[in-house]
């Protein structure tokens, strides 16, 4: 015998998923308990007719052979007969966090209701549901999701009620189970709550505990609990309630730091961090409220503190620092203003505003002093988080100043309060950060695992945060390998990396202007240590200009979100991975996206590096960063042809020049980065057949560029690239090849007398040029190519000289005239080269 159940108090979610069971296990039957919410009760009122059930005392006493639990995970909260009855076997279906470690087959989910999880299920199976059923599925939804406002609501519920939506329901049943209105009992409940709760400040936070009781059983706690959190001045509300020999306990929470399901862990009691419950048999209330009370410490999280919240270093004017000064430090750093100090104390602030009031005034000449605020708003380094947002809130400010012993040691904006609200430290990210320890132990050598924990450890040593960064930190999402180490420091990276060196006894080499140094240690291992620093770029395409940062301005400044990536070296965090850009999500779906839309504009190369990552790795452009992409003309302009060069020369390594030239014009970008470039199916066909071709390194960028002007004999738009000596012959000289005439090719000798001068790399590219403008002449080239590898020194000076005629250039005619007879077959010994000579000097 099969049996679905689910716990007593049933709610709409636990019978919505009792009825859902049903239609994935046909064969079973449905329990339903003796105590079933009142809501419910009302509602199987008039709908228990449309599913078939079974009572406790239908269960058989001589076992069972599968167990179904929906929305709990413990046989005996369904019925105390399964105390006695064990099952054979038991399937879990359940959202509870309790629930999700456990080994049973099923499926449990961090999901707003268990409804959501089996709806899925029948969705994947394409059964078919009644209109009653979808309803019911519904008002489980809404229910447990408090109307999708609860926190724990994920876009997997959001989903599930759009498809009941597409396929239909009652809306008006939903409404009238979902908010009945309360009886005179319980707002009498309610009543008593607001008027005896006591409030208790935790870490910060305001937690209220109520005790009151009533003679008969009052239903819907749950409901009045809630009602009560939102009338009440505090941060959480649990009520113990004492009803007919049984003391209920309900507790909610609107908090992200109070977990009210570890509260209710002193009298056993569950559920999830912003609603848990239990029920206590034959307990004192008094007892009970002491043992959670005394239980609360280990309910809240730490309060997160102003000096972790606050963006450090800070930039700051002096009171005679030029409004036209502030205004460009604005403009190049993207603040909305600057805290003023004057012999190491904050004396004011200035705002954006502000400068643009004295701007517009011509008062730009004018000194801070007399446009400042001198009236600041401060905080202190432990400030909670909630001073912090109280603070801003309440003086409408937009930058918060933080003081340690009356000295400014950061600044909190608002985009770092809207960090903690909705990004880095949101409860929900917070639970899904992924710590990668275990891919580093996989993916790393042991030598390599050990010496990043214990860089972690001198860190820790050095009160620094250590973080490691760069292509290793995406390499090792992707499992492949990589074992170059880049570290980030928050603070000096240059002294972290001395002392790094001095304790691993390595080679230090360091470079001040960037902040960075590189150890190598004995078994020649690099490490490259940096300073968390942020940029600021004076003009499209500049080199940047750098400045001491944290590790989030630090990853702002780097190209895509999947390279904004870095891992915890220090010992209490080691292994997790930050990523507060959603770098990881970008990689699973192969997805190139820059940080702002002005990425391109400030470093055009990246849009190079991008292709290198959409042609090696089949990564598609984000909708906006190709537009980004295609509005960086006016950047690529002031690009140089060193770095352009440069990064063709990184990019050439990895893909196809042909490719990347191609994509360059899908994009209306090669006219961009090679001004005046042509690309056509000639410039294709000669560079992919470059590709098969071992040419020489230094001349190996520039000979793929080359084509992009060949075919349309702009060969002089070319001269801006060739930068080196030999590049310049090569162009000289792939220019006069270009100029020969056709009666050249008669014969390899008399193509020798055109061309001897051309080295190997200007012969394999006019063979490539000629390829595709004349298939035999090309032939004749390679032929060409083949025999003067092996063409023998037939004579020499000291054979001409034995001649009876002065020494010249005419030597030179000699020794070339000889060579072409040989490639004619006209001469095929030195024997015959004497004999030629000796005889025909003339000819």
């Amino acid at each position: 015998m099969k049996i679905i159940a689910s716990h007593k108090n049933t709610d709409f979610d636990a019978l919505a998923s009792l009825v859902a069971a049903k239609k994935l296990y046909p064969d079973a039957d449905i329990l339903l308990p003796a105590k079933i919410g009142p809501d419910v009760k009302n509602y199987l009122a008039i709908y228990r007719d449309q599913f078939p059930y079974i009572n406790e005392q239908q269960l058989p006493p001589d076992g069972i052979d599968e167990l179904i639990l929906v929305d709990t995970y413990q046989p005996t909260r369904a019925s105390n007969k399964f105390q006695d009855i064990q099952p054979a076997s038991m399937t879990v279906y359940d959202h509870h966090p309790e629930s999700f470690h456990l080994p049973h087959p099923g499926e449990t989910a961090e999901v707003g209701a268990t409804i959501t999880i089996l709806l899925e299920l029948i969705q994947a199976r394409e059964i078919a549901l009644t209109d009653w059923e979808r309803t019911l599925f519904a008002l489980g939804l809404y229910t447990d999701t408090g109307s999708f406002t609860h926190e724990h609501t994920s876009n997997r519920d959001v989903r599930a009620l759009l498809f009941l939506f597409n396929h239909g329901f009652s809306l008006d049943v939903v409404n009238r189970f979902s908010d009945p209105s309360f009886s005179e009992e319980q707002q009498a409940l309610l009543l008593q709550l607001l008027q005896q709760g006591e409030v208790h400040d935790v870490n910060g936070v305001s937690i209220m505990i109520g005790t009151i009781s009533a003679e008969a059983f009052i239903d819907r706690l749950n409901l009045i609990v809630e009602k009560w959190l939102d009338l009440a001045a505090a941060d959480a509300c649990i009520a113990i309630s004492e009803m007919k020999n049984t003391i209920f306990v309900t507790a909610r929470s609107r908090h992200p730091r109070v977990n009210v399901s570890k509260a209710l862990a002193a009298v056993n009691g569950g559920g999830h961090p912003r609603a848990a419950a239990a029920t206590i048999k034959d307990g004192e209330q008094v007892n009970i409220a002491a043992n959670i009370q005394a239980n609360l410490f280990s309910a809240v999280a730490p309060a997160l503190v102003a000096k972790q919240m606050m963006s450090q270093p800070v930039k700051t004017v002096t009171p005679d620092t030029s409004i036209e000064a502030v205004r460009d430090e604005i403009r190049r750093y993207g603040h909305s203003g600057f805290p003023v100090q004057e012999n190491g104390q904050l004396v004011g602030m200035i705002s954006r505003r502000d400068v643009d009031k004295a701007v517009h005034h011509g008062l730009g000449h004018a000194p801070v002093k007399g446009h400042m605020n001198e009236r600041v708003i401060t905080c202190e380094a432990n400030a909670t988080s909630e001073d912090v947002q109280k603070k801003m809130i309440t003086h409408d400010i937009g930058r918060l100043p933080v003081l340690a012993n009356s000295k400014l040691i950061g600044i909190i904006s608002r985009s770092d309060l809207l960090q903690l609200l909705h990004d880095e430290h949101d409860e929900k990210k917070q639970k899904q950060t992924r710590n990668m320890r275990n891919d580093m132990t996989r993916a790393l050598s042991a030598d390599h695992f050990d010496l990043l924990q214990t860089i972690g450890y001198i860190a820790d040593q050095n009160g620094v945060q250590a973080y490691l960064i760069g292509g290793i930190v995406r390499d090792l999402l992707l499992e492949r390998e990589n074992e170059d180490i880049d570290i980030v420091i928050e603070g000096d990276g240059i002294a972290f990396a001395k002392t790094v060196a001095d304790q691993l006894e390595g080679a230090l080499y360091t470079h001040n202007d960037f902040k960075t140094a590189t150890i190598i240690l004995s078994n020649g291992q690099h490490i490259d240590v940096a300073s968390a620093r942020a940029e600021y770029y004076d003009a499209p395409a500049a080199l940047p200009n750098v400045r001491f940062s944290n590790l989030r301005e630090d990853l702002y400044r780097r190209d895509f979100t999947f390279n904004a990536l870095a891992i915890r070296l220090n010992e209490a965090d080691f292994g997790t991975l930050i990523d507060p850009f959603g770098g990881e999500q970008d990689l699973q779906d192969g997805v190139i996206r820059v940080l702002h839309n002005l990425s391109f504009i400030e470093d055009p190369t990246r849009i190079l590096r991008a292709i290198r990552f959409e042609l090696k790795f089949s990564y598609t452009f984000a909708a906006d960063t190709q537009r980004f992409a295609e509005l960086a003309t006016s950047a690529i302009s002031h690009l140089s042809a060193e770095r352009i060069k440069a990064e063709f020369q990184r990019l050439f390594v990895e893909v196809s020049a042909a490719k990347t030239f191609k994509r360059l014009e899908d994009l209306n970008l090669l006219g961009a980065f090679i001004p005046f470039a042509v690309w056509s199916r000639n410039a294709d066909q000669m560079i992919s057949s470059l590709e098969h071709e071992s040419l020489p390194e230094n001349l190996y960028t520039f000979s793929r560029l080359l084509p992009l002007f060949a075919f349309d004999g702009a060969l002089q738009h070319l001269t801006r690239f060739a930068l080196t000596k030999a590049e310049k012959q090569l162009l000289n000289t792939f220019e006069r090849l270009q100029s020969i005439d056709e009666t050249a090719f008669n014969s390899l000798g008399t193509l020798h007398e055109n061309v001897h001068e051309a080295e190997e790399t200007n012969l394999v590219l006019f063979e490539k040029y000629t390829e595709v403008l004349n298939e035999n002449m090309s032939l004749m080239i390679k032929r060409y190519r083949d025999r003067r590898r092996h063409m023998p020194a037939l004579l020499s000076g000291e054979d001409l000289r034995k001649l009876p005629m002065a020494p010249g250039p005419h030597y030179k005619r000699y020794l070339l005239k000889a060579e072409s007879l040989w490639l004619d077959d006209k001469l095929t010994s030195r024997d015959d080269a004497l004999q030629w000579l000796n005889g025909s000097p003339d000819k």
